[in-house]
C-alpha cells in the first residue's frame, strides 16, 4: 500500500473512531471540557479583595455563641434589623423557611421592611427539584415573573421547598445544576414550576434592586450566547445563558477574596460596619452539619453560598462565561489546522521514520495542549467557554492514528517475538520478561506448589536405534499431549529438557486444589502419551513408557542468572522427590509416584475412585539424608481394560459400605 493510500486510510479511520467516540462517550468528553475549565479557573485565580458582596456566614462559632440551627424566627429578625442598621445595599438569605413557627410575624415585619424604605431589600431562598428526585411541595413558592406558561429558556422543576404562606413576597430558587461528577458549575437562570417562572436568588436580588422586571432574549450573532437575560440594575450589561438557560458560575475569584463575617458577630455587634455599608450580603450556612455544602471548581467542600458569591460578581463585572453559538467553527478550524500540520509533519522527509513513529504522537499530543490553552484565554479574556476535548480528541487521535501507521510494521515483529518465547516459557513469564528492564538479580518468590515431573522411560535406547527424525516425531507428540494436559488441569509447564518434562501447579496460576489437579493430569499424561508412544516389539529394544513423580511443598519460582542469560526454573525439595520419584518408577514397576506431600492433600473421595493412593512403603531417595514413604495410585491399569473397571467397582463399594 502507497504512503498516500495508508495516510487517507489513516485519516478516515481516525475519522471514524473520533465519531464513534463523540457519540458513544459525550458525557466523558463533556467531563473533560468542564474539568478542564475548573482547571483554569483554579491557575488563574484572582486573589485581589472583593467587596461589593459580603458573606454573612452562620458558622460554628456562630451556632456557639447563640445556638443550635435552626434559630428562632426573632433572631432571624433580629439578624435581619441589624444588617439593615449597617446600612448594606441588599440582602439574599441562602435558606428557606418552610414552616410556620413562632415570631414568625415579627420575622416577616423585619423582612418586609425594605418594601416601605426602612432597610434594604430582602430576597429569600426557595429550592426545586430539577432532577426528578421529589414531587413534593412544601410552603408557598414566591417572586414569580409575570409570564404565564414556562419560558423557553426555563428550567422545568418537579417540585419545591419554599417558605411559608406570607412569610415575605421576595425570593429566589437556589437550584443548582451538578453535573454527572457531582459538582456544581451552573445555575438555572429561571425554573419553571407549575406553570410560573422563578428567577434563581442572584438576578431576583438584582431585580428588586431596579425599576423594570428582567428580560431573556435570543442572543444576537453568530458570537454571541444563545440567551440573554437583561436586568435594570446592570445596564448594558447583560447576563449570558446557555441553550438550556444556565448561567455559568465564573470562578474567577479566590474563595479568600471575599469577606466572611460570622453571623453570630453580627448579632453581638462585632462587625465592621465599613465593611457591611453598600455591599450585597449572602446570608448562608457553612457550619458542620447543615449539609450546604457542595463541590465546585475550586473545592470539594465549598458552602453554597460561595457560588452564589461567585455567580453575583460575574453579573456585576458582566462577565458570566457563555459559548458562542458559531463556537463549531472555531472548534473545526482548530481541529483542521492541526491535523493538516500532522499529516504534513508525517509526510515529508524533516523526519526519519524511527523518529516520526515518536514525534507524531506527541506532535498531537502537543496541538490537543494547544487548544486547551486556546480554550482558557478565551475563557479569561473574552469570557467565551468554547469546548475543547472533541477537537483535542480528534488531534489526538490522529496523531496515534499516524504513529500506528508507521510504527505497524515494528509491532507485527514484536508481536511475533513474544509469540515464540511464550511457546518457549510459561505466558506470563514471556509477558513479565517483555516488559520489564533485564536484571542480574534473583527475582523469585516462595509458593506451596505440586510439582510434576514426567520422562520416557528407555528413549535413549530408542534414540541409539532410530534416526533422529523419529526420535524427534516421538519427543513432539510427547511434548504437545503433555503441555495441553497439564494446561487444562490448571498446571504450567516449566522445563521441557531432553525426554523429560517439569510442571508447575499452584504457582504462575493459582489453584485451590493444586495436588488432585497434578494427580488428574499425571494419570491422563501416563493413559494418553502412553497410547502414542510407537511400539518396539520385535526391534530387539526395551519398550517406551511413562514414568511420572508427583510431589506437593514449598518451593522457589522465579528467574535465575546473570542479565544476559537467564533461565526460569523451579527449585526446592518437591522438586527433588519429583525427579527421583521419575526416575524410580522403572525400579518399582509403578508409572505413577507420589511422595509424602501429595498424600496428605489428596484425600479419598467417592466421586474419583481412581484417584485413591496406597502406600509402597519408606524408600531414602537419592540425593536427600532422610526416607520417606511413597505413594502410587490404587487403579493404574488401561481405563479400557476390564481388570480397571473391576478395580474401580470394588472401591466404589467399598467406600459405601465404610
Amino acid at each position: 500500500m502507497g504512503p498516500l493510500r495508508r495516510r487517507l486510510l489513516t485519516l478516515s479511520a481516525a475519522l471514524g473512531l473520533w465519531g464513534l467516540a463523540c457519540l458513544a462517550v459525550p458525557q466523558a468528553l463533556q467531563l473533560a471540557d468542564e474539568r478542564g475549565t475548573d482547571l483554569i479557573w483554579r491557575l488563574a485565580q484572582d486573589g485581589h479583595p472583593e467587596r461589593r458582596v459580603v458573606v454573612v456566614d452562620i458558622d460554628d462559632d456562630s451556632l456557639a455563641q447563640i445556638g443550635p440551627w435552626p434559630w428562632p424566627r426573632p433572631i432571624m429578625a433580629q439578624l435581619v434589623r441589624k444588617l439593615d442598621d449597617a446600612g448594606v445595599a441588599l440582602k439574599l438569605l441562602d435558606i428557606t423557611f418552610p414552616d410556620q413557627r413562632e415570631g414568625t410575624s415579627e420575622f416577616s415585619q423585619a423582612l418586609a421592611a425594605g418594601a416601605s424604605g426602612q432597610g434594604s431589600p430582602t430576597v429569600l431562598g426557595q429550592v426545586f427539584a430539577l432532577r426528578h428526585e421529589s414531587v413534593l411541595q412544601v410552603g408557598t413558592p414566591v417572586g414569580a415573573l409575570p409570564a404565564e406558561g414556562c419560558l423557553e429558556s426555563a428550567a422545568p422543576a418537579q417540585g419545591v421547598i419554599a417558605n411559608a404562606p406570607h412569610l415575605h413576597t421576595l425570593a429566589g430558587h437556589i437550584s443548582p445544576v451538578i453535573d454527572a461528577d457531582g459538582v456544581v458549575r451552573k445555575v438555572p437562570a429561571v425554573v419553571c414550576y407549575a406553570g410560573r417562572n422563578y428567577p434563581a436568588l442572584s438576578i431576583a436580588g438584582l431585580t428588586a434592586l431596579g425599576e423594570e422586571l428582567p428580560g431573556i432574549e435570543p442572543g444576537s450573532g453568530p458570537w454571541a450566547p444563545t440567551w440573554q437575560m437583561r436586568l435594570d440594575a446592570l445596564p448594558g450589561l447583560p447576563v449570558a445563558l446557555d441553550a438550556k438557560g444556565f448561567m455559568r458560575v465564573p470562578f474567577r475569584h479566590s474563595r479568600t477574596a471575599f469577606a466572611s463575617i460570622s453571623a453570630g458577630d453580627i448579632l453581638q455587634n462585632k462587625a465592621p460596619a465599613s465593611l457591611l455599608k453598600g455591599a450585597v450580603v449572602l446570608v448562608g450556612a457553612s457550619a458542620f452539619g447543615l449539609s450546604d455544602v457542595v463541590p465546585t471548581a475550586l473545592g470539594s467542600t465549598v458552602s453554597g453560598t460561595e457560588v452564589h458569591a461567585q455567580l453575583l460578581v460575574g453579573m456585576l463585572d458582566g462577565s458570566i462565561p457563555f459559548t458562542p453559538q458559531a463556537s463549531w467553527v472555531l472548534q473545526l478550524a482548530g481541529a483542521g489546522v492541526l491535523s493538516l500540520a500532522l499529516v504534513v509533519l508525517g509526510s515529508g522527509k524533516p523526519l526519519r521514520q524511527r523518529r516520526r513513529v515518536v514525534l507524531l504522537p506527541l506532535a498531537a499530543l502537543a496541538g490537543a495542549v494547544l487548544l486547551f490553552i486556546a480554550h482558557g484565554v478565551a475563557l479569561w479574556a473574552f469570557n467565551m467557554h468554547i469546548a475543547w476535548a472533541q477537537p483535542a480528541l480528534a488531534v489526538l487521535v490522529l496523531g496515534i492514528g499516524l504513529g500506528i501507521d508507521e510504527h505497524a510494521r515494528s509491532l507485527h515483529v514484536k508481536d511475533r517475538l513474544y509469540e515464540n518465547l511464550s511457546s518457549y516459557i510459561p505466558s506470563q513469564v514471556a509477558e513479565k520478561i517483555a516488559l520489564t528492564v533485564p536484571t542480574g538479580e534473583i527475582e523469585a518468590q516462595r509458593s506451596q506448589v505440586t510439582i510434576l515431573a514426567a520422562d520416557i522411560r528407555n528413549f535413549s535406547a530408542y534414540c541409539e536405534a532410530r534416526s533422529p527424525e523419529d526420535a524427534a516425531r516421538v519427543l513432539h507428540r510427547f511434548y504437545k499431549t503433555a503441555s495441553e494436559i497439564i494446561s487444562a488441569q490448571g498446571g504450567v509447564v516449566v522445563e521441557m529438557v531432553g525426554d523429560s518434562l517439569l510442571a508447575v501447579f499452584g504457582g504462575p496460576r493459582p489453584c485451590s486444589d493444586h495436588s488432585r489437579q497434578a494427580l488428574h493430569a499425571a494419570r491422563q499424561i501416563w493413559l494418553r502419551c502412553g497410547e502414542e508412544l510407537p511400539n518396539t516389539t520385535g526391534q530387539g529394544l526395551e519398550p517406551l513408557a511413562i514414568g511420572i513423580g508427583v510431589e506437593t511443598g514449598t518451593a522457589l519460582l522465579g528467574s535465575f542468572g546473570a542479565a544476559n542469560r537467564r533461565v526460569h526454573t523451579v527449585l526446592g525439595q518437591p522438586v527433588t522427590i519429583a525427579l527421583r520419584l521419575s526416575d524410580m518408577t522403572a525400579d518399582l514397576a509403578y508409572p505413577i509416584l507420589t511422595g509424602p506431600g501429595v498424600a496428605t492433600m489428596v484425600e479419598p473421595r467417592l466421586d474419583e475412585p481412581d484417584l485413591v493412593l496406597k502406600p509402597l512403603g519408606s524408600f531414602l531417595l537419592p540425593g536427600l539424608t532422610q526416607s520417606g514413604k511413597i505413594f502410587t495410585l490404587t487403579t493404574l491399569l488401561k481405563a479400557s481394560a476390564e481388570q480397571e473397571q473391576q478395580n474401580i467397582d470394588i472401591l466404589k463399594l467399598h467406600n459405601i459400605s465404610a
